[in-house]
């Protein structure tokens, strides 16, 4: 099954992506998680309804708490997704894949070193607005590349 790029979009095959690209799937992906955030807690609520219907009260979860759980599914979000098929849901919305320096798949740590380092310094995203090859801190971190590519490639069966 071949699936080919937007008719407008062919030229962009397997070029580096631009900053605008890249913010709008990270702005998709972020929105993924807080809404898996929300997913959690409204989880947990009803299993706290479920246990104790009678003395039901909505949970009180800090700032801390909520911030930490959001940075743990970010993180392994974009693992996962990264480390997978090189994309996560925003950066399949946007035909957006990570790739490694060689344009193959990222292995799994290196996945999560980017994923960890997007988490904790998101402002480097924006270095790709003024650096020559479009790459982030992260990405000259890690050697990495976001390209545009609207094909499937599926991980190899092993």
């Amino acid at each position: 099954m071949t699936v080919s790029a937007p008719p407008m979009a062919r030229g962009m095959q397997g070029q580096r992506a631009g900053v605008i690209s890249r913010f709008l799937a990270d702005a998709i992906d972020l929105l993924v998680v807080i809404v898996a955030v929300v997913g959690v807690y409204f989880a947990v609520s009803g299993v706290r309804f479920f246990l104790h219907p009678h003395r039901f009260s909505w949970p009180e979860v800090s700032t801390m708490r909520l911030s930490a759980l959001g940075w743990i599914l970010l993180i392994a979000y974009l693992t996962i997704g990264w480390a997978n098929t090189g994309r996560t849901w925003g950066k399949s919305v946007l035909g957006l894949r990570v790739v490694s320096s060689r344009d193959a798949g990222l292995p799994l740590w290196r996945a999560f070193v980017r994923a960890a380092l997007c988490a904790l310094f998101p402002v480097g995203l924006f270095w790709s607005a003024v650096s020559s090859r479009n790459e982030s801190v992260q990405d000259l971190l890690v050697r990495t590349t976001v390209v545009y590519d609207w094909g499937p490639k599926l991980p190899p069966m092993q």
